[in-house]
């Protein structure tokens, strides 16, 4: 991460449900049990080898076809994937221990290929850095559980983080914040120049000092 700039952004696409695509993933059909938990560790921003991610996806719908998908981040059958515009620009940073794999995806019939060249992401990165006392929009789901979600419409500024997000990868989940993608300045800017961010929504973080 670039040094002197002390802006983070937040995004909720993770858990954006208008970002689902419908297909199911070589391996949530081969071990579902598995899949589950690929999934979980993923969101927790824990890194994963190639071999853990699915390889290949089918559309689930027998009688439609699924056309080159614009969005440049989006998720397949519950895991998260980009475009090749999307990862050319994740390529240009710091994604520490996270990683692009090649994915494959097809039509119902699992021959006819969709159009375009898409990656699955393994964010691989955890920063703990939220501050729910400076974060009152931020919501709490379990009242005994120290763990927060973004508000249903984040606005900028609605979500608090200390100075630690500066430091590392440009990519990072916190461990505090359920289905959040946190993203350095400088790749929020290269995204946006990519006009990448139209669906892949950003808002500021507040930046506070803890004594």
């Amino acid at each position: 991460m670039s040094k002197g700039n002390e802006t983070v952004w937040v995004s909720d696409s993770m858990g954006d449900t208008r970002l689902v695509k419908h297909f199911k993933a070589d391996l949530s059909i081969s071990d579902p049990n598995l899949a589950i938990e690929v999934k979980r560790k993923n969101e927790a921003g824990e890194p994963l080898d190639e071999e853990l991610l699915p390889k290949k996806f089918f559309y689930i719908y027998r009688d439609k076809k699924e056309k080159w998908i614009n969005p440049g981040f989006f998720n397949a059958g519950g895991f998260h994937c980009v475009s090749a515009a999307f990862a050319d620009v994740l390529r240009r940073f710091d994604l520490g221990k996270g990683a692009l794999y090649p994915v494959e995806l097809f039509q119902h019939d699992r021959e006819t290929p969709v159009e375009g060249e898409y990656f699955c992401i393994n964010f691989g990165n955890q920063k703990q850095a939220f501050v729910p006392e400076y974060s009152p929009a931020a919501q709490k789901p379990h009242p005994t559980q120290d763990m927060w979600k973004l508000p249903f419409v984040p606005k900028d500024y609605d979500i608090a983080v200390t100075k630690t997000a500066l430091e590392g990868p440009d990519l990072w989940v916190d461990p505090l914040v359920r289905k959040a993608l946190f993203l350095s300045d400088p790749l929020a800017k290269a995204l946006k120049a990519a006009k990448l961010t139209r669906q892949f929504k950003l808002r500021k973080c507040r930046m506070i000092r803890v004594n």
